[in-house]
């Protein structure tokens, strides 16, 4: 452990989230303390802290306590994403991103071992999937299967598709679905896939990648507002399906104030006349928690 001055750091770390809100950080450095010190290389190049960093700049402190690392480059920037991932406030796009290079470093940091050393077996991977995935999941609170997805997703999807994303025209659900096209399909159908429901995403990928996207957007017409109804459609399913539940723990709809027993009957209604059944449907959770 060391001490540095601030103004001899180095905020050129492209990993660090400057700019934030740190007011509550602000709080606990002035009650309690700088509990945990920054994270430096031996040229003082930040590596992990930029918060706390902003945060003790803005009190105007001029030095503060500093873990020196001399690491290789790979290393250092496993640090700053380590880091990140532990952050509440990353978008799923940057978890996905940090995820699939955190495994891209490790693979290049342990390539491989050789597993039987009296035979000189032939070498294999000596971090396989299953471990890194345990340990970034130790380390995130993401299951291994959250996980994989996330660094399948960033793989395997186009720009524009990640773009889509960035901009909330995508779900998680959508998107798990889009990726299994080529990136070159996906780019070429995204404008008419980012408007379909997943069940008719599923059909369009299934229908391009064995006939083609032209044929694929022809077999799946983009209806005004066909996403929307189908929203829609599931979550009065959803609620008829609840109710039926309900009165067989014992809750009737009388327990229930008028306006609510009104809005059920109006809906059953409704649903009568479109032929709706109050079936279970299930669609993969949209967060990573």
């Amino acid at each position: 452990m060391e001490t540095r001055k601030l103004n001899e750091l180095k905020a050129t770390n492209p990993y660090l989230r400057l700019g934030t809100d740190v007011t509550d950080l602000e709080k606990s450095i002035q009650t309690l303390g700088l509990i945990a010190p920054l994270v430096i290389s031996p040229d003082n190049v930040i590596l992990a802290g930029a918060r706390r960093y902003q945060a003790m700049l803005n009190l105007g402190y001029t030095e503060t306590s500093v873990l020196v690392i001399d690491r290789n480059p790979l290393e250092n920037e496993l640090v700053s994403i380590d880091e990140n991932l532990v952050r509440k406030d990353l978008s799923k796009i940057e978890i996905e991103s940090h995820l699939r290079r955190a495994k891209e470093i490790y693979q290049e940091l342990y390539p491989t071992a050789d597993v039987d050393t009296e035979t000189k077996s032939e070498d294999v991977v000596v971090l396989p999937a299953e471990k890194f995935l345990n340990m970034v999941s130790e380390k995130t609170g993401l299951s291994p299967k959250q996980i994989h997805e996330a660094i399948n997703r960033d793989e395997m999807a186009a720009p524009s598709v990640k773009e889509a994303r960035k901009l909330g025209k995508l779900s998680l659900s959508q998107t798990n679905e889009i990726v299994k096209l080529s990136k070159d399909d996906q780019h070429k159908a995204i404008d008419h896939l980012k408007e379909l429901p997943v069940r008719d995403i599923k059909k369009f990928v299934k229908l391009a990648n064995a006939q083609g996207v032209k044929e694929a957007i022809k077999a799946t017409p983009n209806l005004p507002h066909q996403k929307e109804f189908q929203e829609l459609d599931m979550a009065m399913k959803k609620i008829l399906k609840k109710f039926k539940q309900l009165q067989l723990e014992g809750i009737e709809l009388s327990d229930f104030p008028e306006e609510t027993q009104d809005l059920y009957n109006k809906l059953v209604n409704f649903s009568e006349e479109k032929n709706y059944s109050p079936r279970s449907n299930h669609e993969e959770m949209d967060s990573y928690q």
